[in-house]
């Protein structure tokens, strides 16, 4: 009994004895298993994560590529610029410091409030380095560098600084770079470097791929509380490519002076004891200078556009808008103040008018109707209409600017005084559309293949445009409107000097470009009859040098190089037959928002056209009197004449 029960027993203690092996076999099998997973799987996961917390990798900003002009100056370009950096750690008394600084350099208000925000931002309390002021002088540096022993805690570090050496003579055409947002992230594959900077506007936007380069890298080794141990470049920058433009710096400093002067007096503000407006737009824009009309008082400088095109190529060798900006404002941080000032400016500071502006082309769109007609054999070199000084359509009457008529005219003289009524037959002869087919053959309501994005399309109306955007159909008065370039049609400076190039190069289809080179394949033709072309330039000559022409003042006065064109004046507040009875108000003696806006189109030498321009005065008022004379004396300084007065 006693072995039976010892049997048993043995049994019982064997099993648990298996019982208890596999249990342990299991454990350690896991714990096995584990370990090889961690050391051998898994090793290389953690050894990744192991070296994300030993090293930092940043990327190095390439040197961002020049602007230059068609003669090599520099338009925009890089500076070294010094950062002033805090160590940060949660021990510091950060005022304190900054008070201490400030003893020994003059730092901006702006730049220790954005500090400061940094400051009270600060989601963790890991040491880091905390940007006081991107705008450190060499000069500050140096007082500071022999001071370094009083500031342990702050260091220097060099980037470069996008800077516009021409200022705001060409802003509106470079543009301006800035930092990236949250919107340009996907184009940069997240890129996230502290100092790139990225084009914003113009051609800094545009040509933003060939300017930017090719980035760096660099890796910090970095103790756990964010130090840097060893800092080492293992993939160098390539610089961003230089682009060559057509435009001509010294061309476009004079154009720009030359239509903000317009027909007023000129001061140098410390010459005389005079006080600006403070409403006045030009605040970061012309600081140096006062302007006077006629009746001595100070009035701000013109608003306005001037284009001058090579009709040979398309090239653009100055566009010239004004009011304008300085894009080294934004190299810098830009104040709130400067910011709002600029942003809501009435006079509209950042609108590139040459090519984002729209106005009523007035009298300058003469020629494509008198195309459109000769084209359409409608009339003849030989059709003559009577001008009374008006032309009734139903109940209402359309007036023409000679209060007193023109009498029978033909059409070169029609063009050469400007007849409105002459134009109000054409008009009603040849119809809406096909006058709009004839604009849009001559570049207007079109965007180009242009370098800047930018860009306005303006309106040249017909029948089916009316009807499709209002529901109506056109009507007779909207023709005569239109045939005068007033009532729906809308064009860009841009395509006003395009329209001209294309009249006076006899019908080729020229596309206008900042790019040299650009269009070396020449054009295709527009397929205008040549002896239709010739007639019309010589009425654009007539306009300048014929006994009427409404430009005959202004003529360059030299045989050999003289100018053809065409002027415009543009109501913006109609006239009432009241005030045309009472007498109508002096465009000088109205509010200047509601005076005539002043427009000339021309080319030049009008025997062989070489250069092509065209000028839009805001509320100038005559185009004869205001934007002939600018535009004569651009032409005088491209072709190397003394200038007078």
């Amino acid at each position: 009994m006693k072995n039976k029960n010892i049997i048993k027993l043995n049994k019982k203690i064997s099993r648990r004895f298996i019982f208890l092996s596999l249990i342990k076999g299991s454990i350690v099998g896991a714990i096995s298993w584990r370990l090889f997973d961690l050391q051998l799987i898994e090793n290389q996961k953690y050894e990744k994560l192991s070296d994300n917390n030993q090293f930092d990798y940043h990327l190095i900003s390439p040197d961002r590529g020049r602007i230059l002009d068609r003669r090599m100056r520099l338009i925009a370009g890089n500076e070294d610029a010094f950062h002033l950096v805090l160590n940060w750690n949660q021990n510091l008394n950060t005022d304190n410091i900054i008070k201490r600084i400030s003893k020994v350099i003059n730092l901006e208000e702006k730049d220790i409030v954005s500090f400061k925000n940094k400051i009270k931002n600060i989601d963790n309390n890991f040491s880091k380095k905390i940007v006081i002021t991107k705008n450190l002088s060499k000069k500050d540096l140096s007082k500071l560098v022999v001071r370094s022993v009083e500031f342990p805690e702050i260091t220097f570090f060099m980037s470069k600084r996008r800077i516009y050496p021409q200022g705001n003579i060409v802003g509106h055409i470079t543009g301006y770079v800035g930092g990236i947002t949250n919107k340009n992230t996907k184009n940069y594959n997240n890129i996230l470097s502290t100092d790139l900077k990225i084009g914003k506007s113009g051609l800094e936007k545009f040509f933003e791929k060939e300017l930017t380069g090719k980035f760096g890298r660099k890796r910090n080794e970095v103790t756990s509380k964010g130090f840097v141990i060893e800092s080492h470049v293992y993939e160098n920058t390539i610089p961003g490519k230089d682009i060559q433009i057509s435009l001509d710096m010294e061309l476009q400093a004079f154009a720009i002076e030359r239509l903000k002067r317009g027909n007023l007096k000129i001061q140098n503000i410390n010459s005389v004891n005079n006080k600006k407006n403070n409403n006045s737009f030009f605040y970061l824009d012309d600081n140096n200078h006062i302007y006077k009309d006629k009746n001595n008082n100070i009035v701000d400088p013109n608003s306005g556009s001037l284009v001058v095109m090579d009709i040979e190529n398309g090239e653009i060798l100055c566009s010239v808008s004004s009011p304008g900006f300085d894009p080294n404002i934004f190299s810098n941080e830009l104040g709130t103040k400067e910011w709002e000032y600029l942003k809501k400016n009435p006079r509209s500071p950042f609108l590139n008018r040459s090519i984002s502006g729209v106005y009523p082309p007035g009298s300058t769109i003469k020629m494509a109707v008198a195309l459109a007609a000769l084209e359409s054999g409608l009339i003849d070199y030989k059709t003559k209409f009577f001008c009374s000084g008006s032309r009734k359509l139903g109940d209402s009457e359309f007036h023409c600017w000679s209060k007193d008529g023109h009498g029978k005219l033909n059409l070169i003289e029609a063009i050469e005084r400007s007849c409105d009524v002459y134009f109000y037959e054409l008009g009603l002869k040849v119809g809406i559309n096909k006058i709009s087919l004839m604009m849009k053959k001559l570049g207007l309501g079109q965007y180009y293949d242009l370098e800047i994005d930018d860009r306005a399309k303006g309106v040249v109306p017909n029948k089916e445009w009316k009807l499709k955007r209002d529901g109506l159909r056109w009507s007779l008065g909207e023709t005569l409107n239109a045939s005068i370039g007033q009532g729906y049609i809308l064009t860009t400076p841009l395509q006003l000097v395009t329209m001209t190039s294309r009249l006076a190069s006899n019908g080729l289809k020229i596309t206008p470009t900042f790019l040299i080179g650009k269009n070396k394949n020449g054009f295709e033709s527009l397929k205008i009859n040549n002896e239709h072309l010739n007639y019309i330039k010589r009425a654009m000559e007539r306009v300048v040098i014929g006994e009427n022409g409404t430009a005959k003042n202004y003529k360059i006065g030299n045989k050999n190089i003289e100018m053809a064109g065409k002027t415009g004046t543009v109501q913006v507040v109609r006239i009432s037959e009241t005030e045309r009875e009472d007498g109508v108000v002096k465009n000088e003696d109205r509010p200047w928002e509601k005076r005539d806006h002043a427009l000339f189109i021309g080319y030049a030498p009008s025997s062989k056209p070489k250069y092509a321009i065209s000028v839009v005065v805001e509320h100038g008022g005559s185009g004869s009197s205001v934007a002939a004379p600018i535009a004569r004396d651009v032409f005088k300084h491209l072709f190397g004449f003394k200038q007078t007065g």
